[in-house]
């Protein structure tokens, strides 16, 4: 069998032009950093009151004297033991009357 001829090979198209590429867009600017909000200022302590003073003690009165011992009136003398009047004379015994006889 005869090979047939080939067939002419068909001329390559133009390759079309490449459409140019589109401008990339601008990268979007990056927004700042927000700027940190400053530390607020610590509020200062409070100022400790001072401690109240302390009373001062109220003065002892002062201790009234003693009244003075009113002094010991003397102790009268002792009036002297008035005489003792001497014994009056004792009457002699009367003489016993003698016993009357018995009768008999």
């Amino acid at each position: 069998s005869s090979v047939s001829p080939e067939s002419p090979v068909s001329p390559v198209s133009p390759v079309s032009h490449v459409s140019p590429v589109s401008s990339v867009s601008p990268v979007s600017p990056v927004s700042p950093v927000f700027p940190v909000s400053p530390v607020s200022p610590v509020s200062p302590v409070f100022p400790v009151s001072p401690v109240s003073p302390v009373s001062p003690v109220f003065p002892v009165s002062p201790v009234s004297p003693v009244s003075p011992v009113s002094p010991v009136s003397p102790v009268s003398p002792v009036s002297p033991v008035s005489h003792v009047s001497p014994v009056s004379s004792v009457s002699p015994v009367s003489p016993v009357s003698p016993v009357f006889p018995v009768s008999p």
